[in-house]
C-alpha cells in the first residue's frame, strides 16, 4: 500500500499517488431543479418539432403559438387550406350531380341533421298508439268536447256590482266564443251560480274580476265537476279602441 509505505518512509511519499477514491459530491436541490428544467425544456422542444412536422398541435391550433406574427401566418395558411378543401368538395359534389343527371338518376342530396332523424330510440318514450294513452284520454274531463260529442255552452258572470268598462270586455268575449251567455251576478255566490249553470246544461262558467274598474282576473270552471282554474288578466284592450278595427 502506497500510503503505508509513505508513512513508514516519508521520503518515498513524493511521486506516489494515493489510490483512495474521493467521495462523490452530492447535488444540491437547486442543481437538481436546473437539471429537471433543462430536461423538460428539451422534451417540450422535441414535442413541438414533432407536432409541427406531423401537422397537428400548433399548426391545427394556432393559439398555441406565442409569436404573434408566426401565429397570424399559420392561421392564414390554415384558412387558405380550408377554403381550398371546401372548393374541392363542392366541385366533387357538382361533378357527381352532373354525372347522375346524365345517367338519368336523381342526384344525391345531403340530409340536414335534426333532432327527429338523429334521435335514438328509447323504450321509455310514449308511443302514439300506446293503449295507456288512449285510456287516459278517454277518462279526461274534456274528452267529450275534444271528440265533438258535446258542444261547449259558456256562462259569463262578474263580481258583484261590476263597472261599466267590464261590460265592454264581456261583449268582446261573447263575440269570440259561440254559445256564450251573460248572466248578472247579483247577490249569488259562486257555488250557487255553478248549480244554476249545471241545471241549465252549461259546460263552462267564466267569472270576471276587476280592481279599480279594470279587469284583473278570470275564473274558468268546467261544469259540473271541475276542474277550476284562475287566470290573471292584464293590459286589456277593447276591440272598439283598436286602431282600424
Amino acid at each position: 500500500d502506497a500510503q503505508s509505505i509513505a508513512l513508514q518512509d516519508p521520503g518515498l511519499s513524493f511521486g506516489l499517488k494515493s489510490t483512495k477514491q474521493k467521495p462523490k459530491r452530492q447535488r444540491t436541490n437547486s442543481q437538481q431543479t436546473r437539471g429537471i428544467t433543462h430536461l423538460t425544456a428539451l422534451s417540450l422542444r422535441d414535442n413541438t418539432s414533432r407536432t409541427m412536422k406531423g401537422g397537428t398541435g400548433a399548426r391545427s391550433n394556432p393559439s398555441q403559438i406565442k409569436n404573434k406574427i408566426k401565429r397570424k401566418e399559420v392561421l392564414g395558411k390554415l384558412k387558405i387550406a380550408k377554403k381550398k378543401e371546401n372548393r374541392e368538395k363542392r366541385a366533387t359534389v357538382r361533378k357527381r350531380a352532373i354525372e347522375a343527371v346524365a345517367l338519368g338518376q336523381q342526384p344525391e342530396r345531403k340530409v340536414a341533421k335534426t333532432q327527429e332523424n338523429t334521435r335514438i330510440d328509447d323504450p321509455t318514450f310514449v308511443q302514439p298508439d300506446d293503449i295507456e294513452v288512449f285510456g287516459d284520454e278517454a277518462g279526461d274531463e274534456f274528452a267529450q268536447i275534444f271528440a265533438n260529442c258535446e258542444t261547449p255552452k259558456i256562462m259569463i258572470t262578474t263580481r258583484p256590482r261590476p263597472s261599466k268598462g267590464l261590460f265592454r270586455f264581456i261583449g268582446d268575449l261573447m263575440q269570440c266564443f259561440p254559445q256564450a251567455y251573460y248572466y248578472p251576478r247579483k247577490e249569488f255566490d259562486v257555488k250557487q251560480i255553478c248549480g244554476f249553470a249545471s241545471n241549465k246544461k252549461f259546460t263552462h262558467l267564466i267569472v270576471l274580476g276587476e280592481k279599480a274598474k279594470v279587469c284583473n282576473g278570470m275564473i274558468i270552471s268546467r261544469l259540473p265537476e271541475g276542474p277550476t282554474a284562475f287566470f290573471k288578466v292584464s293590459n286589456v284592450e277593447i276591440s272598439a279602441d283598436l286602431a282600424g278595427h
